[in-house]
Protein backbone atom coordinates (compact mmCIF):
# COMPACT_ATOMS: atom_id res chain seq x y z
CA UNK A 1 0.00 0.00 0.00
CA UNK A 2 1.19 3.85 -0.94
CA UNK A 3 0.66 4.43 2.79
CA UNK A 4 3.34 2.07 4.05
CA UNK A 5 5.72 3.60 1.86
CA UNK A 6 7.92 6.88 3.44
CA UNK A 7 7.03 10.54 2.35
CA UNK A 8 9.27 10.57 -0.27
CA UNK A 9 8.33 7.45 -2.12
CA UNK A 10 4.53 8.19 -1.52
CA UNK A 11 5.51 11.64 -3.72
CA UNK A 12 7.04 9.30 -6.14
CA UNK A 13 3.89 7.06 -6.15
CA UNK A 14 1.35 9.30 -6.83
CA UNK A 15 3.28 11.17 -9.71
CA UNK A 16 3.85 8.16 -11.59
CA UNK A 17 -0.03 7.12 -11.39
CA UNK A 18 -0.82 10.57 -12.82
CA UNK A 19 1.15 9.37 -15.99
CA UNK A 20 2.57 12.98 -16.49
CA UNK A 21 6.12 12.47 -16.29
CA UNK A 22 8.13 9.57 -16.60
CA UNK A 23 11.88 10.98 -14.83
CA UNK A 24 12.62 11.64 -11.76
CA UNK A 25 15.46 13.34 -9.65
CA UNK A 26 15.61 11.65 -6.46
CA UNK A 27 18.28 13.69 -4.15
CA UNK A 28 19.09 14.48 -0.82
CA UNK A 29 19.99 10.96 1.54
CA UNK A 30 20.28 9.55 -1.22
CA UNK A 31 22.94 6.97 0.60
CA UNK A 32 21.32 6.06 3.70
CA UNK A 33 18.87 3.17 4.36
CA UNK A 34 15.15 2.70 3.62
CA UNK A 35 11.90 1.10 5.62
CA UNK A 36 10.54 -1.44 4.26
CA UNK A 37 7.34 -2.89 5.65
CA UNK A 38 6.04 -6.68 5.49
CA UNK A 39 2.96 -7.73 7.42
CA UNK A 40 4.14 -6.67 10.47
CA UNK A 41 7.10 -6.81 10.09
CA UNK A 42 10.14 -3.83 9.07
CA UNK A 43 13.57 -4.03 7.33
CA UNK A 44 16.05 -1.56 5.82
CA UNK A 45 17.74 -1.98 2.73
CA UNK A 46 19.89 0.53 0.74
CA UNK A 47 17.76 2.88 -1.83
CA UNK A 48 18.57 0.67 -4.88
CA UNK A 49 17.40 -2.11 -3.18
CA UNK A 50 14.24 -0.45 -2.09
CA UNK A 51 13.28 1.19 -5.28
CA UNK A 52 13.59 -2.51 -7.48
CA UNK A 53 11.73 -4.51 -4.79
CA UNK A 54 9.12 -2.42 -3.36
CA UNK A 55 8.99 0.88 -5.80
CA UNK A 56 9.05 -1.61 -8.97
CA UNK A 57 8.26 -4.78 -8.35
CA UNK A 58 6.25 -5.98 -11.08
CA UNK A 59 8.78 -4.36 -14.09
CA UNK A 60 9.78 -7.08 -17.09
CA UNK A 61 13.07 -5.42 -16.46
CA UNK A 62 15.27 -3.18 -14.49
CA UNK A 63 18.60 -2.14 -15.26
CA UNK A 64 20.70 -0.18 -12.92
CA UNK A 65 23.77 1.98 -13.91
CA UNK A 66 26.74 3.55 -12.87
CA UNK A 67 30.28 4.04 -14.24
CA UNK A 68 31.94 2.39 -11.42
CA UNK A 69 29.86 -0.75 -11.62
CA UNK A 70 28.60 -0.47 -15.59
CA UNK A 71 25.55 -2.06 -16.31
CA UNK A 72 23.56 -4.60 -14.02
CA UNK A 73 20.66 -6.74 -12.92
CA UNK A 74 18.83 -7.58 -9.84
CA UNK A 75 18.59 -10.73 -11.12
CA UNK A 76 19.46 -13.22 -13.83
CA UNK A 77 16.61 -13.55 -15.83
CA UNK A 78 17.01 -10.15 -16.74
CA UNK A 79 20.14 -10.18 -17.32
CA UNK A 80 19.30 -12.88 -19.48
CA UNK A 81 17.17 -11.40 -21.78
CA UNK A 82 19.12 -7.83 -22.05
CA UNK A 83 21.96 -10.47 -23.12
CA UNK A 84 19.74 -11.70 -26.50
CA UNK A 85 19.24 -7.89 -27.60
CA UNK A 86 22.82 -7.65 -27.13
CA UNK A 87 24.36 -10.06 -28.88
CA UNK A 88 22.09 -8.84 -31.73
CA UNK A 89 23.41 -5.42 -31.41
CA UNK A 90 26.52 -7.03 -31.58
CA UNK A 91 26.28 -8.97 -34.88
CA UNK A 92 24.80 -5.96 -36.75
CA UNK A 93 27.73 -3.62 -35.57
CA UNK A 94 30.52 -6.07 -35.18
CA UNK A 95 31.10 -5.26 -31.39
CA UNK A 96 31.55 -7.50 -28.78
CA UNK A 97 29.21 -6.25 -25.76
CA UNK A 98 27.98 -9.72 -24.57
CA UNK A 99 31.80 -9.81 -23.56
CA UNK A 100 31.93 -6.87 -21.75
CA UNK A 101 29.09 -4.57 -21.14
CA UNK A 102 30.17 -1.37 -21.45
CA UNK A 103 31.54 1.12 -18.67
CA UNK A 104 31.60 4.37 -20.41
CA UNK A 105 28.02 6.41 -20.37
CA UNK A 106 28.23 7.16 -23.97
CA UNK A 107 28.56 3.73 -24.55
CA UNK A 108 26.88 2.06 -21.93
CA UNK A 109 23.45 4.95 -22.41
CA UNK A 110 22.85 3.94 -26.49
CA UNK A 111 22.80 0.07 -25.14
CA UNK A 112 20.57 0.65 -22.60
CA UNK A 113 18.53 2.57 -25.11
CA UNK A 114 18.68 0.44 -28.06
CA UNK A 115 17.19 -2.65 -25.73
CA UNK A 116 14.29 -0.65 -24.57
CA UNK A 117 12.94 0.45 -27.95
CA UNK A 118 13.60 -3.16 -29.14
CA UNK A 119 11.31 -4.55 -26.79
CA UNK A 120 8.51 -1.92 -27.47
CA UNK A 121 8.57 -2.58 -30.71
CA UNK A 122 7.31 -6.20 -29.78
CA UNK A 123 5.04 -5.18 -26.95
CA UNK A 124 3.90 -1.39 -26.76
CA UNK A 125 2.77 -1.76 -23.29
CA UNK A 126 6.46 -3.32 -21.49
CA UNK A 127 7.35 -2.20 -18.23
CA UNK A 128 10.93 -1.32 -17.69
CA UNK A 129 12.62 0.92 -14.95
CA UNK A 130 16.32 2.63 -15.65
CA UNK A 131 18.08 3.72 -12.21
CA UNK A 132 20.83 5.74 -12.82
CA UNK A 133 22.98 6.36 -9.71
CA UNK A 134 25.29 9.17 -9.28
CA UNK A 135 24.03 10.58 -12.25
CA UNK A 136 25.61 13.80 -11.73
CA UNK A 137 28.93 12.04 -12.75
CA UNK A 138 27.22 11.43 -16.48
CA UNK A 139 25.37 14.50 -16.63
CA UNK A 140 27.49 17.04 -14.11
CA UNK A 141 26.69 20.93 -13.77
CA UNK A 142 29.94 21.54 -14.64
CA UNK A 143 29.50 20.66 -18.41
CA UNK A 144 30.06 23.66 -20.19
CA UNK A 145 30.49 25.05 -23.65
CA UNK A 146 34.04 23.25 -23.84
CA UNK A 147 32.33 19.34 -23.27
CA UNK A 148 33.62 16.85 -25.27
CA UNK A 149 31.17 14.90 -28.10
CA UNK A 150 30.84 11.39 -25.69
CA UNK A 151 29.58 14.12 -22.69
CA UNK A 152 26.93 16.43 -25.00
CA UNK A 153 25.52 12.48 -26.16
CA UNK A 154 25.15 11.30 -22.88
CA UNK A 155 23.37 14.75 -21.93
CA UNK A 156 21.13 14.46 -24.83
CA UNK A 157 20.47 11.39 -24.15
CA UNK A 158 18.92 11.85 -20.95
CA UNK A 159 16.99 14.67 -21.50
CA UNK A 160 15.57 12.62 -24.73
CA UNK A 161 14.43 9.61 -22.39
CA UNK A 162 12.61 12.01 -20.29
CA UNK A 163 10.89 14.11 -23.00
CA UNK A 164 10.06 10.23 -25.48
CA UNK A 165 6.45 9.70 -25.64
CA UNK A 166 7.26 6.01 -26.56
CA UNK A 167 8.80 5.42 -23.15
CA UNK A 168 6.20 7.55 -21.80
CA UNK A 169 3.39 5.28 -23.46
CA UNK A 170 5.17 1.97 -22.66
CA UNK A 171 5.26 2.77 -18.99
CA UNK A 172 9.43 2.93 -19.32
CA UNK A 173 10.29 4.98 -15.87
CA UNK A 174 13.98 6.67 -15.66
CA UNK A 175 15.06 7.23 -11.98
CA UNK A 176 18.41 9.47 -11.50
CA UNK A 177 20.13 9.11 -8.14
CA UNK A 178 22.49 11.82 -6.93
CA UNK A 179 23.12 13.61 -3.29
CA UNK A 180 22.64 17.42 -4.80
CA UNK A 181 20.17 18.86 -7.86
CA UNK A 182 22.86 21.52 -8.61
CA UNK A 183 25.75 19.29 -8.93
CA UNK A 184 23.44 17.75 -11.95
CA UNK A 185 23.44 19.44 -14.96
CA UNK A 186 20.61 22.36 -15.70
CA UNK A 187 18.72 20.79 -18.74
CA UNK A 188 17.82 17.72 -16.48
CA UNK A 189 16.94 19.78 -13.53
CA UNK A 190 15.03 22.31 -15.25
CA UNK A 191 13.13 20.48 -17.65
CA UNK A 192 9.28 20.06 -17.36
CA UNK A 193 9.37 16.66 -18.04
CA UNK A 194 11.33 15.60 -14.99
CA UNK A 195 10.14 15.03 -11.21
CA UNK A 196 12.40 16.22 -8.66
CA UNK A 197 11.90 14.34 -5.28
CA UNK A 198 13.87 14.97 -2.04
CA UNK A 199 14.91 12.51 0.67
CA UNK A 200 14.98 13.57 3.80
CA UNK A 201 16.80 12.87 6.48
CA UNK A 202 15.15 10.63 9.13
CA UNK A 203 12.71 12.56 11.53
CA UNK A 204 12.87 11.98 14.86
CA UNK A 205 9.95 9.21 14.85
CA UNK A 206 11.82 7.76 12.12
CA UNK A 207 15.53 7.19 13.91
CA UNK A 208 13.25 5.64 17.03
CA UNK A 209 11.87 3.28 14.68
CA UNK A 210 15.13 2.49 13.37
CA UNK A 211 16.76 2.41 16.82
CA UNK A 212 14.65 -0.10 17.64
CA UNK A 213 15.36 -2.53 15.04
CA UNK A 214 19.65 -2.15 16.05
CA UNK A 215 18.70 -2.58 19.56
CA UNK A 216 17.02 -4.29 22.32
CA UNK A 217 16.30 -2.04 25.95
CA UNK A 218 18.41 -4.22 28.02
CA UNK A 219 21.60 -3.95 25.97
CA UNK A 220 20.45 0.15 25.61
CA UNK A 221 20.85 0.23 29.30
CA UNK A 222 24.02 -1.36 29.15
CA UNK A 223 25.39 0.65 26.34
CA UNK A 224 23.94 4.62 27.08
CA UNK A 225 22.48 6.65 30.32
CA UNK A 226 19.76 7.48 27.72
CA UNK A 227 16.99 6.02 26.94
CA UNK A 228 16.20 4.88 23.16
CA UNK A 229 13.45 8.01 23.49
CA UNK A 230 16.01 10.21 24.87
CA UNK A 231 18.98 9.04 21.68
CA UNK A 232 16.33 9.30 19.27
CA UNK A 233 16.02 13.17 19.98
CA UNK A 234 19.51 14.13 20.31
CA UNK A 235 19.95 12.78 16.91
CA UNK A 236 18.99 15.10 14.93
CA UNK A 237 20.52 15.29 11.76
CA UNK A 238 21.93 12.27 11.36
CA UNK A 239 21.23 9.37 8.73
CA UNK A 240 20.25 6.01 10.11
CA UNK A 241 23.55 4.56 9.01
CA UNK A 242 24.93 7.52 11.12
CA UNK A 243 22.54 6.09 13.73
CA UNK A 244 24.30 2.94 13.47
CA UNK A 245 27.93 3.59 13.42
CA UNK A 246 26.85 5.54 16.74
CA UNK A 247 25.38 2.66 18.07
CA UNK A 248 28.48 0.61 17.04
CA UNK A 249 30.89 2.77 18.60
CA UNK A 250 29.55 2.51 22.07
CA UNK A 251 29.27 -1.65 21.89
CA UNK A 252 32.77 -1.63 20.88
CA UNK A 253 33.75 0.58 24.15
CA UNK A 254 31.78 -2.16 26.26
CA UNK A 255 33.84 -4.82 24.34
CA UNK A 256 31.24 -6.20 21.88
CA UNK A 257 32.77 -5.28 19.14
CA UNK A 258 36.49 -6.75 17.27
CA UNK A 259 39.48 -8.40 19.33
CA UNK A 260 42.55 -6.60 18.68
CA UNK A 261 44.21 -9.59 17.50
CA UNK A 262 42.61 -11.96 15.52
CA UNK A 263 40.13 -9.05 14.76
CA UNK A 264 37.23 -11.56 15.37
CA UNK A 265 33.87 -10.65 16.99
CA UNK A 266 34.56 -10.63 21.28
CA UNK A 267 32.88 -12.59 23.23
CA UNK A 268 30.88 -9.35 25.06
CA UNK A 269 33.25 -9.33 27.86
CA UNK A 270 34.07 -6.41 29.52
CA UNK A 271 37.09 -5.21 31.36
CA UNK A 272 37.32 -4.79 34.88
CA UNK A 273 36.48 -0.83 34.43
CA UNK A 274 33.65 -0.44 32.85
CA UNK A 275 33.96 1.88 30.06
CA UNK A 276 31.61 5.08 30.42
CA UNK A 277 28.23 4.92 29.03
CA UNK A 278 26.90 6.73 26.35
CA UNK A 279 25.75 10.37 27.78
CA UNK A 280 24.52 13.69 26.04
CA UNK A 281 28.07 15.01 26.35
CA UNK A 282 29.33 11.58 25.05
CA UNK A 283 26.43 11.51 22.30
CA UNK A 284 26.62 15.15 21.18
CA UNK A 285 30.66 14.80 20.28
CA UNK A 286 29.74 11.67 18.49
CA UNK A 287 27.31 13.91 16.93
CA UNK A 288 29.68 16.55 16.34
CA UNK A 289 32.11 14.44 14.53
CA UNK A 290 29.67 12.26 12.42
CA UNK A 291 27.92 15.58 11.00
CA UNK A 292 30.90 17.65 10.07
CA UNK A 293 32.57 14.11 8.64
CA UNK A 294 29.09 13.97 6.52
CA UNK A 295 29.45 17.87 5.46
CA UNK A 296 33.27 17.20 3.98
CA UNK A 297 34.00 20.19 6.82
CA UNK A 298 32.00 22.57 5.67
CA UNK A 299 30.32 23.17 9.07
CA UNK A 300 32.20 23.28 12.58
CA UNK A 301 29.82 22.58 15.39
CA UNK A 302 30.89 24.57 18.24
CA UNK A 303 30.45 23.71 22.04
CA UNK A 304 31.15 26.84 24.41
CA UNK A 305 32.50 26.29 27.61
CA UNK A 306 30.88 30.11 28.38
CA UNK A 307 27.70 31.90 28.27
CA UNK A 308 26.37 36.07 27.72
CA UNK A 309 27.58 36.23 31.21
CA UNK A 310 31.12 35.93 30.30
CA UNK A 311 30.29 39.08 28.14
CA UNK A 312 31.73 42.60 28.90
CA UNK A 313 29.43 45.56 28.39
CA UNK A 314 26.55 45.60 25.23
CA UNK A 315 24.35 45.33 27.86
CA UNK A 316 21.17 46.05 25.85
CA UNK A 317 22.26 43.61 22.83
CA UNK A 318 22.77 40.76 25.74
CA UNK A 319 19.43 41.67 27.47
CA UNK A 320 17.31 41.32 23.82
CA UNK A 321 19.85 38.17 23.07
CA UNK A 322 18.51 36.63 26.56
CA UNK A 323 14.96 37.19 26.41
CA UNK A 324 14.91 35.44 22.90
CA UNK A 325 16.57 32.31 24.11
CA UNK A 326 14.08 32.30 26.74
CA UNK A 327 11.40 32.50 24.30
CA UNK A 328 13.11 29.25 22.45
CA UNK A 329 13.21 27.54 25.41
CA UNK A 330 9.86 27.75 26.02
CA UNK A 331 8.82 26.98 22.59
CA UNK A 332 7.19 29.82 21.60
CA UNK A 333 9.34 29.80 17.99
CA UNK A 334 7.10 32.44 16.22
CA UNK A 335 8.22 35.37 18.38
CA UNK A 336 11.53 34.97 17.29
CA UNK A 337 13.46 36.38 14.62
CA UNK A 338 13.93 34.70 11.04
CA UNK A 339 17.70 35.81 11.65
CA UNK A 340 20.10 38.73 13.07
CA UNK A 341 22.53 41.00 11.55
CA UNK A 342 25.55 41.65 14.53
CA UNK A 343 27.62 44.53 13.02
CA UNK A 344 29.79 46.92 14.49
CA UNK A 345 33.96 47.88 13.96
CA UNK A 346 36.82 45.71 14.03
CA UNK A 347 37.67 44.20 17.73
CA UNK A 348 34.06 44.80 19.24
CA UNK A 349 33.11 41.06 20.14
CA UNK A 350 31.04 40.35 17.64
CA UNK A 351 32.18 36.31 17.26
CA UNK A 352 32.70 36.30 20.94
CA UNK A 353 29.62 37.69 21.59
CA UNK A 354 27.63 34.48 19.22
CA UNK A 355 30.26 32.35 20.57
CA UNK A 356 29.13 32.84 23.97
CA UNK A 357 25.42 33.28 23.26
CA UNK A 358 25.28 29.39 21.56
CA UNK A 359 26.12 28.55 25.26
CA UNK A 360 22.96 30.74 26.58
CA UNK A 361 20.86 29.03 24.01
CA UNK A 362 20.77 25.54 24.87
CA UNK A 363 20.50 24.58 21.14
CA UNK A 364 23.41 23.10 18.80
CA UNK A 365 25.34 25.55 17.08
CA UNK A 366 27.84 25.13 13.94
CA UNK A 367 29.68 28.15 12.34
CA UNK A 368 29.80 28.38 8.46
CA UNK A 369 32.96 27.32 6.14
CA UNK A 370 34.45 28.07 3.39
CA UNK A 371 32.00 26.40 1.39
CA UNK A 372 33.83 27.69 -2.18
CA UNK A 373 35.22 25.47 -4.39
CA UNK A 374 37.52 25.98 -7.44
CA UNK A 375 35.11 23.54 -9.54
CA UNK A 376 31.86 24.64 -11.29
CA UNK A 377 28.89 23.48 -9.43
CA UNK A 378 30.63 21.89 -6.27
CA UNK A 379 29.91 25.14 -4.42
CA UNK A 380 26.34 24.86 -5.00
CA UNK A 381 26.77 21.19 -4.21
CA UNK A 382 28.40 22.09 -0.76
CA UNK A 383 25.79 24.73 -0.12
CA UNK A 384 22.48 22.45 -0.96
CA UNK A 385 24.41 19.83 1.26
CA UNK A 386 24.48 22.01 4.27
CA UNK A 387 21.45 23.34 3.94
CA UNK A 388 19.93 19.90 3.97
CA UNK A 389 22.07 18.91 7.32
CA UNK A 390 20.46 22.29 9.03
CA UNK A 391 16.85 21.60 8.44
CA UNK A 392 17.28 18.02 9.74
CA UNK A 393 19.65 19.35 12.81
CA UNK A 394 16.99 21.99 13.68
CA UNK A 395 16.79 24.04 16.35
CA UNK A 396 20.16 25.16 15.13
CA UNK A 397 21.76 28.18 15.61
CA UNK A 398 24.00 28.94 11.91
CA UNK A 399 26.81 31.92 12.59
CA UNK A 400 28.29 33.30 9.23
CA UNK A 401 31.22 35.40 10.15
CA UNK A 402 32.59 38.15 7.87
CA UNK A 403 29.08 37.66 6.28
CA UNK A 404 29.71 40.37 3.69
CA UNK A 405 31.96 38.22 1.84
CA UNK A 406 31.02 34.73 2.11
CA UNK A 407 27.06 35.26 1.52
CA UNK A 408 27.56 36.69 -1.97
CA UNK A 409 25.23 38.66 -4.05
CA UNK A 410 22.94 38.75 -7.27
CA UNK A 411 26.33 40.09 -9.10
CA UNK A 412 26.93 37.12 -12.17
CA UNK A 413 30.10 38.90 -12.75
CA UNK A 414 33.25 37.11 -12.26
CA UNK A 415 32.48 33.48 -11.38
CA UNK A 416 30.60 32.13 -13.88
CA UNK A 417 27.18 32.83 -11.54
CA UNK A 418 28.42 31.00 -8.60
CA UNK A 419 27.52 33.80 -6.29
CA UNK A 420 24.46 35.05 -7.45
CA UNK A 421 23.39 31.36 -6.95
CA UNK A 422 24.61 30.43 -3.38
CA UNK A 423 22.88 33.91 -2.37
CA UNK A 424 19.95 33.00 -4.32
CA UNK A 425 19.74 29.78 -2.39
CA UNK A 426 20.39 31.48 1.15
CA UNK A 427 18.17 33.92 0.69
CA UNK A 428 15.59 31.59 -0.12
CA UNK A 429 16.12 29.41 2.72
CA UNK A 430 16.72 32.39 5.65
CA UNK A 431 13.20 33.81 4.00
CA UNK A 432 11.65 30.22 4.48
CA UNK A 433 8.82 31.21 7.29
CA UNK A 434 8.48 27.59 8.17
CA UNK A 435 11.66 27.24 10.00
CA UNK A 436 11.30 30.02 12.23
CA UNK A 437 13.04 29.38 15.52
CA UNK A 438 14.48 26.22 14.06
CA UNK A 439 17.18 27.99 11.59
CA UNK A 440 18.46 30.90 13.63
CA UNK A 441 20.96 33.01 11.15
CA UNK A 442 23.82 34.79 12.45
CA UNK A 443 25.29 37.55 10.00
CA UNK A 444 28.37 39.24 11.22
CA UNK A 445 30.24 41.53 9.64
CA UNK A 446 32.11 45.25 10.56
CA UNK A 447 30.64 46.72 6.78
CA UNK A 448 26.63 45.79 6.80
CA UNK A 449 26.68 48.29 4.07
CA UNK A 450 28.42 45.75 1.59
CA UNK A 451 25.98 43.34 2.81
CA UNK A 452 23.11 42.76 0.03
CA UNK A 453 19.29 44.44 1.10
CA UNK A 454 17.38 40.95 0.06
CA UNK A 455 19.53 39.38 3.40
CA UNK A 456 18.90 42.85 5.54
CA UNK A 457 15.34 43.07 5.17
CA UNK A 458 12.44 42.38 7.84
CA UNK A 459 11.70 38.52 6.81
CA UNK A 460 15.21 37.27 6.76
CA UNK A 461 17.62 39.28 9.05
CA UNK A 462 14.92 40.78 10.82
CA UNK A 463 17.15 41.97 14.08
CA UNK A 464 20.09 44.17 13.79
CA UNK A 465 22.18 44.93 16.66
CA UNK A 466 24.97 46.84 16.70
CA UNK A 467 28.04 46.24 18.80
CA UNK A 468 30.62 49.56 19.54
CA UNK A 469 33.62 49.83 21.64
CA UNK A 470 33.50 50.76 25.44
CA UNK A 471 32.32 53.83 26.46
CA UNK A 472 32.08 54.93 29.86
CA UNK A 473 34.89 54.47 32.55
CA UNK A 474 33.24 51.69 34.15
CA UNK A 475 32.71 49.74 31.19
CA UNK A 476 36.04 50.49 30.17
CA UNK A 477 37.41 48.99 33.75
CA UNK A 478 35.07 46.33 33.85
CA UNK A 479 36.34 45.22 30.21
CA UNK A 480 40.26 45.30 31.95
CA UNK A 481 39.37 43.19 34.74
CA UNK A 482 37.15 40.55 32.85
CA UNK A 483 39.61 39.86 30.01
CA UNK A 484 42.84 39.88 32.99
CA UNK A 485 40.08 36.95 34.02
CA UNK A 486 39.93 35.62 30.88
CA UNK A 487 43.52 35.35 30.41
CA UNK A 488 43.92 33.74 33.76
CA UNK A 489 45.30 36.40 35.80
CA UNK A 490 44.08 39.19 38.07
CA UNK A 491 43.43 42.84 38.04
CA UNK A 492 41.78 45.40 40.08
CA UNK A 493 39.77 47.88 38.68
CA UNK A 494 41.18 50.84 40.68
CA UNK A 495 44.79 49.81 38.84
CA UNK A 496 43.60 50.66 35.34
CA UNK A 497 45.25 54.15 34.90
CA UNK A 498 44.00 57.70 33.60
CA UNK A 499 44.96 56.81 30.04
CA UNK A 500 43.32 53.38 29.51
CA UNK A 501 40.13 55.30 30.28
CA UNK A 502 41.09 58.41 27.74
CA UNK A 503 42.05 56.39 24.83
CA UNK A 504 39.16 54.56 22.33
CA UNK A 505 40.28 51.46 22.62
CA UNK A 506 38.46 47.71 21.02
CA UNK A 507 37.44 44.99 23.19
CA UNK A 508 40.60 43.28 21.14
CA UNK A 509 42.60 45.95 21.75
CA UNK A 510 42.28 45.89 25.65
CA UNK A 511 42.69 41.96 25.24
CA UNK A 512 46.14 42.80 23.61
CA UNK A 513 47.07 45.42 26.16
CA UNK A 514 45.91 42.89 29.16
CA UNK A 515 47.91 39.93 27.35
CA UNK A 516 50.94 42.09 27.51
CA UNK A 517 50.77 43.29 30.60
CA UNK A 518 50.23 39.77 31.81
CA UNK A 519 53.33 38.79 30.48
CA UNK A 520 55.42 41.63 31.99
CA UNK A 521 54.13 40.96 35.36
CA UNK A 522 55.42 37.14 34.74
CA UNK A 523 58.77 38.63 34.00
CA UNK A 524 59.29 40.24 36.48
CA UNK A 525 58.24 37.44 38.88
CA UNK A 526 54.41 38.46 39.92
CA UNK A 527 51.34 36.27 39.16
CA UNK A 528 48.51 39.27 38.74
CA UNK A 529 49.17 42.60 36.73
CA UNK A 530 50.18 45.53 38.49
CA UNK A 531 49.13 49.36 37.61
CA UNK A 532 52.70 49.78 36.88
CA UNK A 533 52.99 46.69 34.12
CA UNK A 534 49.46 48.01 32.23
CA UNK A 535 50.71 51.78 32.25
CA UNK A 536 53.55 50.27 30.77
CA UNK A 537 51.93 49.02 28.08
CA UNK A 538 49.00 51.56 27.42
CA UNK A 539 52.29 54.25 27.03
CA UNK A 540 53.36 52.06 24.01
CA UNK A 541 50.30 51.36 22.20
CA UNK A 542 49.24 52.24 19.07
CA UNK A 543 45.97 51.00 17.85
CA UNK A 544 46.30 49.90 14.09
CA UNK A 545 42.72 50.48 12.99
CA UNK A 546 42.57 53.38 9.85
CA UNK A 547 40.74 56.16 11.33
CA UNK A 548 38.24 56.64 8.36
CA UNK A 549 37.44 53.01 7.56
CA UNK A 550 36.98 52.60 11.59
CA UNK A 551 34.27 56.04 11.26
CA UNK A 552 32.67 54.35 8.49
CA UNK A 553 32.06 51.10 10.29
CA UNK A 554 30.82 52.74 13.26
CA UNK A 555 28.51 54.89 10.77
CA UNK A 556 26.98 52.17 9.28
CA UNK A 557 26.32 50.11 12.49
CA UNK A 558 24.61 53.21 13.08
CA UNK A 559 22.74 53.26 9.89
CA UNK A 560 21.48 49.23 10.17
CA UNK A 561 20.65 49.51 14.00
CA UNK A 562 16.38 48.43 13.89
CA UNK A 563 16.28 49.27 17.71
CA UNK A 564 17.70 52.68 19.54
CA UNK A 565 18.11 51.13 22.96
CA UNK A 566 21.11 49.23 21.13
CA UNK A 567 22.97 52.76 20.60
CA UNK A 568 24.47 54.21 23.19
CA UNK A 569 23.86 57.59 24.14
CA UNK A 570 26.23 59.46 21.95
CA UNK A 571 25.19 57.68 18.80
CA UNK A 572 21.27 58.15 19.73
CA UNK A 573 21.98 61.83 18.65
CA UNK A 574 23.45 61.47 14.95
CA UNK A 575 20.59 61.99 12.37
CA UNK A 576 20.14 58.27 10.52
CA UNK A 577 19.76 60.09 7.00
CA UNK A 578 22.85 62.10 7.19
CA UNK A 579 24.69 59.37 8.73
CA UNK A 580 23.72 57.39 5.55
CA UNK A 581 24.59 59.55 3.25
CA UNK A 582 28.24 59.99 4.90
CA UNK A 583 28.84 56.52 4.48
CA UNK A 584 27.91 56.62 0.87
CA UNK A 585 30.25 59.70 0.53
CA UNK A 586 32.79 57.65 2.36
CA UNK A 587 32.41 54.66 0.07
CA UNK A 588 32.93 56.81 -3.16
CA UNK A 589 35.76 58.42 -1.35
CA UNK A 590 37.38 55.28 -1.38
CA UNK A 591 37.26 54.58 2.41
Amino acid sequence: MISDLPAWAQELARTYQGGAVNTFLLHGNVHDLAPVREGNGLRFVSLKDFLTRTMFPRRELIVCYDQSAGIWFPNSAMREDFAKVVKAVDTVQGTNFSDHLPREPARALPLIERFLRTRIMDKPNYRAAVLLDYAHFVAPASLGYSFTQDEAASLITLHKWSSDPAFTRADITIVLIAENLSELHPLLVRSPYTTKIHIPLPDQDERLEYLRTLSSPAEVSRLSALTLEEIAVHTAGLSRVNVEQLLAKSRLAHGMGFDDDSLERSSGDVASSPPKKLDLDALFAEKKALIEKECFGLLEFLNPQRGLEAVSGHQAAKAWLEDDARLLKEGKLDALPMGYLICGPVGTGKTYLMTCYAGTLGIPCVKLMNFRSQWQGATEGNWEKIINTLKATGPVAVIIDEADAAVGNRDNSGDSGTSSRVFSMLAQQMGDTNYRGKILWFLLTCRPDLLPIDLKRQGRAEVHIPLFYPDSDDEKRTYFTILAKKSGTSLDSKDVPDMGLKMRLSGSDIEGVVTRAKRRALLRGAMSIGAEDLAGELKSFSPTSNSEELELQILAAVVECTHQDFLPAELKKIDRAEAAKKVETMKRGGA
